[in-house]
């Protein structure tokens, strides 16, 4: 699927003073100019600095870019950089900022669980699934902006250039550039929406610096930041019993105990499970124990990316994940094949408290 924007515009800023620090906070001698009329929401400066969490402090990289998102945008931002930059926190503050309330958030696992929803059960032209997912929202946050199957990029395509047609400011997070999305043999299909991101979306970057998700000791150890990873030998299991799911399909789990869960790695993540059933789970549970998981560095390319997608659903639904496992999470990165989410996923298992037993 090839789509593009009409040609002849650009979302390049002209070069003016930037934006400077003074006393810790964020002020600004000049915002940059835009070659076009800023969106209405972006046009007025906002103070971020104000709108972060209590205690928070912004290294130098972070606070660039925080400045860059207070200038004027005409589409949107695509904020990009390493695991535990800070990202979503920045996004989500940007967010609460802009002068309205009609704003969204919203993860890609959501998002295209939903999307794939209406175009399957409901039967209806991917357009109006897309004005259905998107209502009236004026700002739409799109946090983990990434792309690894083909089917998902056509989708992905569609939805920025549904967006931008109706005028609602973009603001989406990544680890990766947007050069860098959807690698592999169909990387040449995404070009044009690529082209679509670079030259509509202002490109922003967070530089190099320390994963807060690795250092911040002092973090509350509620939902899935109470978890643990714990190394142990295999114990003896029940044999699964079969929850079902939306669409007929049927999850195995070892045990459940109101809204706590018990399943082995092979329940999960050898399975033919995908992000939609994850979901579900989530969506019914406080907490997941994950059992015998094996070291991570013999298991195979599937198994990983299935595992690499139940950490990404915990995490955002902020659901308790307790691991007992053969060899420590760092295991993965000696994998034949490792995944491509390896860094986000580490950073993430890096909040769970460490032990043996």
């Amino acid at each position: 699927m090839t789509i593009a924007f009409p040609e002849g515009e650009s979302a390049g800023l002209r070069s003016e003073p930037s934006p400077v620090e003074s006393g810790g906070s964020l002020t600004h001698e000049k915002r940059p100019l835009l070659k076009g009329a800023a969106h209405p929401l972006t046009a007025s400066p906002v103070d971020l600095a104000t709108r972060l969490p209590e205690g928070l402090t912004l290294d130098a990289a972070q606070r660039a870019a925080a400045q860059a998102l207070d200038a004027p945008h005409r589409h949107g931002v695509y904020l990009y950089g390493p695991v535990g930059r800070g990202k979503t926190v920045l996004a989500e503050a940007y967010l609460d900022a802009l002068p309205t309330r009609r704003r969204r958030r919203v993860h890609m696992h959501d998002f295209f669980r939903d999307l794939q929803g209406s175009l399957g059960a409901d039967r209806i032209p991917l357009p109006q699934a897309l004005d259905r997912l998107v209502g009236r929202t004026r700002v739409l946050l799109f946090d983990e902006f990434h792309v690894d199957d083909v089917a998902d990029a056509v989708y992905l395509a569609a939805t920025v250039q549904h967006v931008r047609e109706r005028g609602i400011l973009l603001v989406a997070t990544s680890n990766e550039t947007p050069a860098e999305l959807l690698p592999g043999v169909w990387h040449e299909r995404f070009v044009p929406t690529i082209d679509l991101i670079e030259r509509h979306l202002d490109v922003i970057p967070i530089g190099e610096g320390a994963d807060y998700r690795r250092t911040d000791a002092g973090r509350p150890a509620i939902g899935f930041a109470a978890g643990s990873w714990i190394v142990a030998d295999p114990g003896e299991q029940p044999p699964p019993t079969l929850l079902a799911a939306d669409g007929g399909i049927e999850i195995p789990v070892r045990a459940q105990d109101g809204d706590r869960i018990v399943a082995s790695f092979d329940d999960l993540c050898r399975s033919p499970l995908g992000t939609a059933q994850y979901l579900w789970l989530a969506e019914r549970a406080t907490g997941l124990r994950l059992v015998d998981v094996p070291d991570l560095s013999g298991a195979d390319r599937e198994a990983l990316l299935r595992f690499c997608h139940l950490v990404d659903v915990l995490h955002d639904r902020d659901v308790r994940l307790d691991v007992r496992a053969a060899a420590p999470a760092e295991s993965m990165s000696s994998a034949a094949v490792p995944p491509r989410a390896l860094q986000r996923t580490l950073s993430r298992l890096a909040m769970l408290a460490r032990g043996t037993a």
